[in-house]
């Protein structure tokens, strides 16, 4: 298994290893030398469902795990319209969690309870895309916790913009945005990936179509298209390698 492993993963960075059964194992690794996996990370979950009520309630069942190792879900979203982007970047929800480090992702893991729970996520998900992230907005310092749970505005309207790209994006669209009554509510970039694998097989990365992700959040649709039509909201794009940008109806 070591050789499988080496084979695909750098084992220059930081890995943290999870152990799901006697013959499968999780394995998360920090992007580069520069991040550790013991500071706080926010999970992008980006996926399409078979049975989106069947993930509703594994989301339900799932909660008190997260919530035993001070994890929290932040954000979760619907695909509305469609902004900018091809189809292949494309999934129909997203679900961002906040987790006080990988530690703690790990050792929730490894609780019996949540793998039962997730026989669920399994069953209701398919095209699933992942990755941890660190947040890089103005909130960036902040104090998520389990506890902590300010009510979402819902006079509001948000939009994600996902892209590849070497460099951050972020203080360049809010200069774009800043006068079209957008904001940026959370924006992040990658900074650890998972693997899985088994003792007969190599270890495969869970895919991860971003380098970074970004929140929009504006009090009409209309502000946000505007938004992204504008000239230097499209260069910006075009520096990109890929981007995606579409509308979210917000249910948490």
């Amino acid at each position: 298994m070591k050789n499988d492993l080496e084979n695909k993963i750098n084992v220059v960075f930081e890995t943290v290893e999870a152990r799901i059964t006697s013959k499968i194992r999780v394995f998360i690794q920090s992007k580069n030398n520069d991040l550790t996996l013991n500071q706080p990370v926010y999970a992008i979950n980006w996926f399409d469902t078979r049975m989106l009520w069947i993930y509703d309630l594994y989301n339900w069942l799932a909660g008190p795990a997260v919530k035993k190792i001070n994890g929290k879900a932040f954000f979760k979203g619907r695909v509305s319209k469609v902004l900018y982007g091809h189809e292949e970047y494309r999934r129909d929800v997203l679900l961002i969690v906040y987790y006080p480090s990988v530690s703690a992702f790990k050792h929730m893991l490894e609780n019996g309870f949540f793998q039962i729970v997730s026989l669920l996520r399994i069953l209701a998900v398919k095209e699933f895309t992942f990755g941890f992230s660190r947040r890089v907005d103005d909130a960036a310092v902040d104090t998520v916790t389990a506890d902590s749970q300010e009510p979402f505005p819902t006079d509001k309207v948000y939009a994600i913009h996902h892209y590849r790209a070497e460099q951050d994006i972020t203080k360049a669209l809010a200069e774009v945005i800043d006068r079209q009554g957008v904001n940026i509510y959370f924006s992040s970039r990658m900074s650890a990936y998972l693997f899985s694998g088994d003792l007969q097989g190599p270890a495969k990365q869970v895919p991860c179509l971003m380098d970074g992700v970004v929140l929009l959040q504006a009090d009409s649709q209309l502000q946000l298209e505007d938004a992204v039509r504008q000239e230097k909201y499209q260069a910006l794009i075009r520096q990109t390698d890929s981007s995606f940008i579409s509308g979210l109806n917000r249910v948490l």
